[in-house]
C-alpha cells in the first residue's frame, strides 16, 4: 500500500492546473463571480450588498477548491491511502476565503477580476467573519493540526460537532460553567 508521500497532493494539483488552466484566469473568475451573484444568490449589481458580493467571490473560489479536492480524494481512494481522522470539539480556523485565494495562488487574478468589476477583493475579504467554534487555545491547536496535515501532505479530515452558533461565551452560574452563543 503506498504512503501519502507516494500519492502526493501536488502531483494531483499539478495535473489539475494542466487540465483546467482557464479556471484561474481573470475572465473565468469574473464569469464565475457574476454567475454566483446572479444564479446562486439571485442578485444583480444593483441589489447586491457587500455581503452578497463576498459570498459570490467565496463560492467562485470554492469552485476551484472543489476540483482539487475531488481529484485528490480520487487519488487517495484509487491507491487506498491511509487517512488521519482528527476529532475536536473546537476549531478556530479564522477567515477562509482570503487564505484559500492565497493558497490557490489566485490573489493576482482575483484582484484584477474584482478591479475590472469595480470591486476591491481586500474589502470583500474583510466582510467574512472569523470562523470559529470554541473559545481559544484548543480550537486554535486543532486548526493548527489541520494546517500541519495539509502542509505535510497527510491525507486527513477534521471532524467536530455542528453548533448553531460558532464562538461562545462562557460564564459561571451557581458554580457551573455555562456556554452561551456569542453572535
Amino acid at each position: 500500500m503506498p504512503t501519502a508521500s507516494e500519492v502526493s497532493t501536488p502531483a494531483v494539483c499539478g495535473d489539475l492546473v494542466r487540465n483546467y488552466p482557464r479556471l484561474g484566469t481573470v475572465e473565468a473568475l469574473k464569469l464565475s463571480f457574476q454567475n454566483h451573484l446572479r444564479y446562486t444568490l439571485a442578485k444583480d449589481e444593483f441589489s447586491a450588498t457587500d455581503r452578497d458580493r463576498y459570498w459570490a467571490l467565496a463560492m467562485a473560489v470554492r469552485d476551484r477548491l472543489i476540483e482539487r479536492w475531488i481529484a485528490t480524494s480520487q487519488q487517495y481512494y484509487r491507491h487506498d491511502v491511509k487517512r488521519v481522522y482528527y476529532l475536536s470539539l473546537e476549531y478556530l480556523i479564522g477567515r477562509a476565503m482570503g487564505n484559500n485565494i492565497i493558497n490557490l495562488r489566485l490573489d493576482e487574478p482575483v484582484g484584477r477580476a474584482m478591479e475590472e468589476l469595480g470591486l476591491d477583493w481586500q474589502c470583500l475579504r474583510e466582510v467574512e467573519r472569523d470562523a470559529g467554534l470554541g473559545n481559544g487555545g484548543l480550537g486554535r491547536l486543532a486548526a493548527c493540526f489541520l494546517d500541519s496535515m495539509a502542509a505535510l501532505e497527510l491525507p486527513g479530515y477534521g471532524y467536530g460537532i455542528r453548533y448553531d452558533y460558532g464562538i461562545f461565551r462562557q460564564a459561571i452560574r451557581d458554580g457551573c460553567q455555562v456556554e452561551e452563543p456569542d453572535n
